[in-house]
């Protein structure tokens, strides 16, 4: 449910462990949907069942947006964009994973590997992660975008004038949408009330620049959508967010403890990723769960660089994090190795 008369949660099925995902159908000129499910047809006809519960169906639908490039959020967007013929809008960062999931995945796979490598992550839970990643491109489909959205922009939807905020962490090219009159944020992953967004590791998207600080960046603009002061986040998944505020004060304390439980971990000892992130999640099975785990062990270790506590050293076969406890690391001679 949500307070604007205008505004409908169509909640789909998913295959995945997350479970259901947040679609939000826009009564007005033009009828407008944000975000799709994937490509699978308990998604399609929960889609077509919530839209219909309002007087539509998707041949109907006036303008897609979609707020990052994950396969839960963008599956059905070509199938969608082929009925109705509506143009597609979403964040310059997502247009070629639209465009071909499956070829900007391959050439992602040289900058994975090399983490994977520099990090001592053993070749088994690479191939797991991989057979994993192989699996997605099934749940979505080709599709051209037909402009971006871009922070600053503004957007019509329903009665009312939204205004767009790129907000990178969970995905680099994820975007929120606030509507300031009844201070309603639609947040899509950026807040989940009941589990915290992972920060999920990605290359620059030219693949030629630092490698993005995802979890960096993520609590920067968690603090920058919580001083907007929202009534309500709307999220992609579960229920609305209702205390903000609240929820982005529990989710620095939880990243600030997780952050401090490595810096621990590395008092006397010089520690490759893997050999961070197995004492933290040592029941870890599916490849994609490795996947996100180390994400997020990465994300922590790039908060302790940024706060000076951490560094990384490169070694003859591995990229090893270290305590800096003062300056005098860096007069002994030693070189930091950014991942």
């Amino acid at each position: 449910m949500t307070h604007l008369p205008y505004l409908h949660c169509l909640e789909l099925p998913t295959p995945f462990p997350l479970g259901a995902v947040n679609a939000y159908l826009i009564e007005g000129d033009p009828l407008t949907l944000v975000d799709t499910g994937p490509r699978a047809d308990s998604t399609r006809a929960a889609l077509e069942a919530g839209l219909a519960a309002h007087g539509y169906r998707i041949e109907e639908v006036g303008r897609l947006i979609v707020t990052h490039h994950h396969v839960d959020h963008i599956g059905l967007a070509a199938e969608i964009v082929a009925r109705s013929g509506t143009p597609l809008y979403t964040h310059a960062y997502n247009f070629a994973w639209l465009a071909d999931y499956a070829a900007e995945r391959d050439r992602q796979q040289p900058f994975y590997h090399r983490i994977w490598q520099d990090g001592g992550v053993p070749s088994e839970i690479v191939s797991a992660m991989k057979a994993a990643n192989d699996r997605l491109p099934q749940w979505t489909a080709n599709v051209i975008a037909t402009a971006p959205l871009a922070e600053g922009d503004k957007v019509t939807l329903g009665s009312d004038v939204w205004q767009v905020y790129h907000t990178p962490g969970h995905a680099g090219g994820l975007i929120c949408l606030w509507e300031p009159r009844s201070r309603t944020l639609l947040a899509n992953d950026h807040f989940i009330r009941d589990i915290s967004s992972n920060p999920v590791l990605e290359p620059s998207p030219l693949m030629n620049g630092p490698r993005p600080r995802r979890l960096v960046e993520y609590l920067h603009h968690m603090q920058r959508m919580a001083a907007l002061d929202p009534v309500v986040a709307l999220p992609g998944h579960g229920e609305p967010v209702t205390d903000v505020a609240g929820l982005v004060k529990n989710r620095l304390t939880f990243h600030k403890r997780r952050a401090q439980r490595l810096l621990d971990s590395l008092d006397g000892q010089a520690l490759t990723l893997w050999e961070l992130t197995q004492p933290l999640f040592p029941r870890l099975q599916r490849g994609m769960d490795f996947f996100l785990a180390l994400s997020e062990v990465l994300g922590h270790l790039d908060v302790l660089e940024a706060n000076g506590q951490a560094c990384p050293r490169r070694d003859a076969d591995h990229v090893r994090w270290v305590r800096r406890a003062s300056a005098v690391g860096h007069a002994n001679g030693h070189d930091d190795a950014r991942a």
